[in-house]
């Protein structure tokens, strides 16, 4: 392997990706993107946690203090049931991968 660890390991599961065929590939591509999706949300919720810290360091409104406050917490709330869906539909895919498993080892 390189003196890049990722690079190495990305390339190994590329090259298994690519040897199932181009459903496989595609699968693999798709599922990095999403990874990416979620670092990128990562990066933009850091950045607004630092914002939202200047903000309420530095503000004299209440009005603004606790309107910021409010709009938090029902966004983290937000996040949270998105979060559920997401993770049922992760388990609703892989029980879908496993019963296509095992109706593969019973023909």
């Amino acid at each position: 392997m390189s003196d890049n660890a990722e690079e190495g390991i990305a390339r190994i599961q590329a090259a298994a990706a690519q040897a199932s065929g181009a459903d496989g590939l595609k699968k693999h591509h798709a599922g990095n993107i999403a990874y990416l999706d979620e670092r990128v949300v990562v990066f933009f919720l850091a950045i607004a946690i630092i914002g939202l810290a200047v903000l309420w360091a530095s503000t004299t409104s209440a009005l603004i203090l606790y309107g910021s406050l409010t709009g938090v917490i029902l966004l983290t709330i937000l996040w949270g049931i998105t979060r559920f869906k997401r993770l049922e539909a992760i388990r609703r895919e892989r029980s879908h991968q496993a019963a296509s498993w095992q109706s593969d080892e019973q023909k």
